[in-house]
């Protein structure tokens, strides 16, 4: 296995300054992690040359992450990114990525991972690093992304920008801003009124027990992957908002699907689900404090409760609704902002981190949906796929699903399906499954 480094190009984005500040919401202390494939191989050349121009734009992602008197920084350092190189000539990729699921199993051996690192906000490491993997059929690049740089839009954009200057083509998205909202230092009666809702900031681990905690709750869920067509989710979501004329003009697909899917976890389970979290993106809100190009985190935990009935699909989905329309009020945002930045901040300070704690009651729901992973395809734009891996008790995910090689050999483009991926209980997976199958015939013929 070599390494090599890649430095940003000169002079950078931000040459005027040597540091970026970090507002207490941006400390989370985790990495969000994608793997891409694509067929054949990547020019080394152009790899580099592409890469320095994106560290060009976004030259926090060569910096170091510093901790000066408890204020939280990134030191512009332009250090080199590392990049690793493996080559496995005998391996087909299908032997580590079986088949077209966003979500798989192990992504570990396609990534760059120290050994040797603590944490996310480990000062000692790189926030940034890559690893490629040349397999006898298909090229594999992973990309591992410090969560302090920024959530999973910025990711995008970042890793589009790349592709794009692969490419040889100009940005299709402006550049990153640096500019961090402040938000003003909450009350202890704001703190003590959202504590209850912030229920993952209620234990605090450091970094060794945190790993043990994500380590363990591999094993108390068994992950489940599906595909939905779009025609059917615009059919299930066309369906409820005839059926809940308050919400009709608002209920969404995604509202759609996160209450069916609730829906059949509680046909299952001895104990139903009550709450519903969603992580929701507040940058284009227009809010004075949302600024739609910055590198940065721009996200807050939207929690619902659900109705008495708990398959009640009509029900659920107009109150993750209602919760969502209440919580992307300028003023909500800002409030929940201000609080969430507060305790993030204590605890790094206390060399602690916040943990999402697994629960058959409340269903956490992450959709990346929106976002186009496979168009930043390095020139691919038929047979490049996007990958990421783990999973959690009721923890659902959701993208849009990755092209497809059929049986005639060729790629088959997803056309607006989207992939799910969900932990249930040891036990489960196959009832799950057999009401899946059943499509949503089942739940528009109840009540």
């Amino acid at each position: 296995m070599q390494t090599f480094f890649v430095q940003p190009a000169q002079p950078t984005a931000l040459s005027d300054i040597y540091e970026v500040e970090l507002p207490g919401y941006e400390l989370w202390a985790t990495m969000i992690q994608n793997v891409h494939i694509l067929v054949g191989s990547l020019d080394a050349k152009e790899f580099s040359a592409a890469l320095s121009r994106t560290l060009q734009l976004w030259p926090h992602t060569a910096g170091r992450l510093t901790n000066d008197g408890g204020k939280y920084k990134i030191y512009l350092t332009n250090d080199g990114v590392p990049v690793e190189f493996e080559e496995r000539p005998q391996e087909l990729t299908s032997s580590v990525v079986p088949d077209s699921h966003v979500i798989q199993s192990n992504l570990s051996g396609l990534l760059n991972s120290p050994t040797c690192q603590r944490g996310a906000l480990d000062f000692k490491v790189t926030l940034l690093r890559f690893k490629i993997v040349s397999f006898r059929d298909e090229t594999t690049l992973g990309i591992s992304w410090n969560h302090t740089l920024g959530d999973a839009a910025a990711f995008f954009r970042f890793t589009h920008a790349f592709s794009q200057f692969y490419q040889g083509l100009h940005l299709v998205y402006p550049p990153p801003t640096f500019e961090k909202p402040v938000f003003p230092k909450p009350s202890e009666t704001t703190i003590e009124e959202l504590r209850p809702l912030m229920y993952y900031f209620h234990e605090l681990y450091s970094e060794e027990e945190l790993r043990k905690k994500y380590s363990e709750r591999l094993h108390t869920s068994e992950r489940i992957n599906w595909s939905f067509e779009r025609q059917e989710l615009e059919t299930l979501c066309n369906f409820l908002r005839q059926r809940s004329p308050s919400a009709a003009s608002r209920l969404s697909i995604h509202d759609s699907l996160s209450a069916y899917i609730v829906t059949v976890i509680n046909r299952i389970l001895p104990s139903q689900i009550r709450k519903i979290k969603v992580t929701d993106s507040y940058r284009f809100s227009g809010a004075s404090f949302a600024f739609p190009d910055v590198a940065g985190n721009a996200v807050i935990d939207v929690l619902t409760a659900l109705p008495e009935d708990p398959t009640d699909i009509t029900g659920i989905a107009t109150s993750i609704r209602e919760s969502l329309t209440h919580y992307r009020q300028h003023e909500v945002i800002s409030t929940w902002m201000s609080t969430v930045s507060h305790l993030m901040l204590a605890a790094a300070k206390a060399g602690k981190s916040f943990y999402y704690p697994p629960s058959t009651e409340i269903m956490p729901v992450n959709s990346m949906a929106t976002i186009d992973w496979c168009s930043a395809h390095f020139g691919q734009p038929e047979s490049h796929r996007h990958h990421m891996s783990g999973h959690g008790l009721l923890y659902l995910r959701v993208f849009g699903a990755n092209p497809w090689r059929g049986d005639d050999g060729l790629w088959h483009a997803p056309e607006g399906r989207i992939d799910i991926s969900i932990g249930v209980p040891q036990g489960c997976r196959k009832k799950v499954l057999d009401i899946l199958a059943q499509g949503f015939h089942s739940i528009q013929t109840d009540g």
